[in-house]
């Protein structure tokens, strides 16, 4: 059933009274309107009372508006990427050429329906990496540095920034922790060179993230690194985006 807003019954009116005086003035004054107000509905005006109805003002066409080649990336990112989280989508488009945000292409997702066309029975899942535990002490210990706020600190900071370099043997739990002013390399060099002594058994493999603390984006071997290598200590790196 079609219905008839209220808009409509007023314009009709406005319509009729230009109809009957010949004065669009005349309505436009009676009913506290402006003269093109009154001409723009009397033009539209065919008769019946759906042609009075308020039509979309949304537009067709706007100038910053996705190009069908990043729609068909998206697609594409999607196809192949698409039993992963929409992050990894995002950067995969990034470094295809993509040079729109987050939230524009999650709206484009969106608005093409490429979230619902996974059926949960046919989904196709990761499957989950075993995590191998570890069966000795220092057969993996792994090393981590987190910024500490002002307010977690006992003492005057002096406007210095403090981080805390923790390292976990992943068998026995032990852990080691130390307080540093820098996040740079040489700070975990000096924590590395006596973590040994300090755990008290031989380490065989570390494991740290990709910070530029721990290693180098360009290849070529951090001060970290080369202690570990001067150490017979095997490096792991955690993969890039997942904690």
């Amino acid at each position: 059933m079609v219905s008839i807003t209220e808009g409509m019954r007023y314009r009709k009116k406005i319509v009729e009274c230009t109809i009957q005086h010949s004065n669009k003035a005349f309505a436009a004054r009676k009913y506290g309107t402006t003269r093109q107000y009154v001409s723009y509905w009397h033009k539209r005006y065919d008769g019946t009372i759906e042609s009075l109805r308020k039509k979309s003002t949304r537009p067709h066409y706007h100038s910053n508006q996705h190009t069908e080649e990043e729609l068909e990336l998206i697609r594409h990112m999607y196809r192949y990427h698409g039993y992963k989280c929409l992050a990894h989508i995002f950067r995969k488009c990034l470094d295809t050429g993509y040079e729109r945000c987050y939230d524009s292409m999650y709206r484009q997702i969106r608005k093409m329906k490429l979230n619902n066309k996974l059926d949960k029975k046919n989904y196709h899942r990761r499957k989950r990496k075993e995590t191998l535990r570890a069966m000795y002490p220092g057969e993996r210990v792994q090393i981590d540095i987190k910024y500490i706020p002002n307010s977690c600190i006992g003492f005057t900071s002096n406007y210095y920034r403090y981080y805390q370099i923790t390292a976990i043997d992943e068998h026995s739990r032990k852990r080691v922790m130390t307080l540093v002013n820098e996040k740079r390399t040489y700070s975990t060099m000096q924590f590395l060179s006596t973590l040994q002594e300090k755990m008290g058994f031989r380490i065989k493999e570390v494991q740290t993230d990709n910070g530029t603390e721990f290693c180098n984006d360009n290849g070529k071997l951090s001060g970290f690194q080369k202690v570990l290598l001067k150490l017979g200590i095997r490096h792991r790196r955690t993969v890039p985006y997942s904690p």
